[in-house]
C-alpha cells in the first residue's frame, strides 16, 4: 500500500525516513540558540565565529567516509552512525568547562551531519524515480527544515523552563528515536557493491557532481554568515527574538519546497537554482538597504523562498548524475561543498565582525555578490542544456 498523501510513487519507507530526518534535524538544532551564550560564559567571545565552522569542519572530514560507507556498507548504517554522534554530543555538552572542551564537543557533534544526511539522501534517490526526485527532495527538505525551525524555538523554551542540561538531554533522546526509525528502513544499497576502500582523490570527489557542488558552495557561504551573525544583527535592530530572521526564512523555505520541486522536475535543476539564487540576490541587497522592519522581513521571505528552490534541486541534481553504485559518493561530494561553504561563510563573518570591525552591511553585500556568481553559473548550465527534463 502506498501513502497517497504524497504521491503514488512514494513508498511507506520514505515516510519513515522523513520522520527520522525531522527528529535528527531537531536533535542537533535544538542546542543552537544557547551555544553563543554558553561560549560567552566560558570567556570565549573571540571564538564565537567558530561555533558553526567547528561543527562543519568535522562534517566535512566525515563526508568522503560517509560516501564510501553509504555505497559499500549501506544507506541505513550511515544514517545510524550519524545519530550515534548526536547522542554522544548531547551527553557531553553539560560537562564542558572550557573553550577547548566546547569546541571539541562541537567537532564530535559535527560528525553527525557528516554521515546521516548522506545516507538518507541516497536512500531517497534509490526509492524515488528520477521524474519525481525533485519533489521528493522537496518533501524531505520540508521535514529537515521543520526539524531545524522547531529546534530553534523548542531549545530556547526547554532551556528557559527546565535548564540548559535538560535541553542537551532532549537532544540525545531525539537522536535515539531517529536512530530507531532509520534502523527500521530496508537497505537499498546495490547488492553487488564491493567493500573495498583505497585512498585516492577519485574516492573523495565524484567529478560529475562538481557542477551542483560549486553552486552549493557559493550558496552556503551566505548560509554560514547568516547562521553566524544574524542572531546578533536581529538583536541590534531591537527585536527580542534573536531567531526571528531564521524562523521566517525557514518557514517560507518550507512553503515553497514542493512548488520548487515541481519546477525542478519539469524545467530542469539549473532553472530552479537560477530562480533561487536570483531571489537571494534580492534578499541580501534588502539587508544592505536595511534599517526598517519592511526590509528585514522582506529579506527573510526572499531568502527562504530562494533556499526552497536551491536545496531540493541541487540534491536531485547530484542524484541524477550518478547511478546507484556511486550515489553515495555523488551526494557526499555535494555535502563536501555544502560544508566548505558554511565554513567559509562562518569564518569570514567572524573575522569581519571581531577582527576587522566591519559592518553587517558589508557582510550582506559580499553575500549578494556571491549569489550573483551562483546565478550566472545557473544560467550558464541552462544554456549549455546539460540538465533538461529529457535527460532525467
Amino acid at each position: 500500500m502506498k501513502f497517497k498523501i504524497f504521491s503514488d510513487v512514494y513508498p511507506p519507507s520514505f515516510i519513515r525516513l522523513c520522520l527520522g530526518a525531522l527528529l535528527f534535524f531537531l536533535s542537533f538544532n535544538i542546542v543552537l540558540p544557547e551555544l553563543s551564550t554558553m561560549l560567552n560564559e566560558l570567556n570565549g567571545y573571540d571564538y564565537l565565529g567558530w561555533i558553526i565552522p567547528a561543527f562543519s569542519i568535522s562534517a566535512l572530514v566525515a563526508r568522503p567516509l560517509s560516501g564510501w560507507l553509504t555505497d559499500n556498507v549501506g544507506r541505513r548504517w550511515t544514517m545510524i552512525a550519524g545519530c550515534v554522534f548526536c547522542i554522544v554530543a548531547g551527553f557531553f555538552y553539560p560537562f564542558v568547562s572550557s573553550v577547548g572542551g566546547f569546541l571539541l564537543v562541537r567537532i564530535i557533534h559535527g560528525f553527525s551531519t557528516g554521515f546521516t544526511p548522506t545516507g538518507f539522501t541516497a536512500f531517497t534517490s534509490d526509492v524515488i524515480p528520477a521524474s519525481h526526485r525533485g519533489r521528493a527532495m522537496g518533501w524531505q527538505g520540508v521535514f529537515n527544515n521543520a526539524g531545524t525551525s522547531l529546534g530553534y524555538g523548542l531549545g530556547a523554551v526547554i532551556a528557559l523552563k527546565f535548564g540548559r542540561d535538560a535541553m542537551f538531554l532532549t537532544s540525545s533522546v531525539l537522536a535515539v528515536f531517529a536512530l530507531m526509525l532509520f534502523y527500521s528502513l530496508p537497505e537499498t544499497k546495490p547488492a553487488e557493491s564491493k567493500r573495498k576502500f583505497e585512498f585516492s582523490w577519485k574516492n573523495l570527489i565524484y567529478i560529475p557532481a562538481l557542477s551542483p557542488g560549486i553552486i552549493m558552495w557559493i550558496v552556503c557561504i551566505s548560509l554560514g554568515t547568516i547562521l553566524t551573525v544574524m542572531p546578533d544583527y536581529t538583536l541590534s535592530l531591537g527585536y527580542e527574538n534573536k531567531g526571528l530572521y531564521l524562523s521566517w526564512y525557514i518557514g517560507f523555505s518550507l512553503l515553497f519546497r514542493l512548488v520548487s520541486g515541481k519546477v525542478s522536475d519539469a524545467l530542469g535543476r539549473a532553472w530552479s537554482t537560477a530562480i533561487g539564487t536570483f531571489l537571494q540576490i534580492l534578499a541580501m541587497f534588502a539587508l544592505v538597504k536595511g534599517g526598517s522592519s519592511f526590509y528585514f522581513f522582506a529579506s527573510a521571505i526572499l531568502y527562504g523562498i530562494g533556499q526552497g528552490f536551491n536545496a531540493p534541486s541541487l540534491f536531485a541534481w547530484a542524484g541524477d548524475v550518478a547511478g546507484p553504485e556511486n550515489r553515495g559518493k555523488s551526494l557526499a561530494t555535494l555535502f563536501i561543498f555544502l560544508e566548505l561553504g558554511i565554513i567559509t561563510g562562518g569564518l569570514l563573518a567572524g573575522a569581519m565582525i571581531t577582527r576587522w570591525q566591519q559592518s553587517y552591511e558589508n557582510i550582506f553585500l559580499i553575500n549578494g555578490l556571491s549569489f550573483v556568481v551562483a546565478f550566472g553559473l545557473s544560467v550558464y548550465f541552462i544554456f549549455k542544456g546539460r540538465f533538461q527534463k529529457s535527460q532525467y
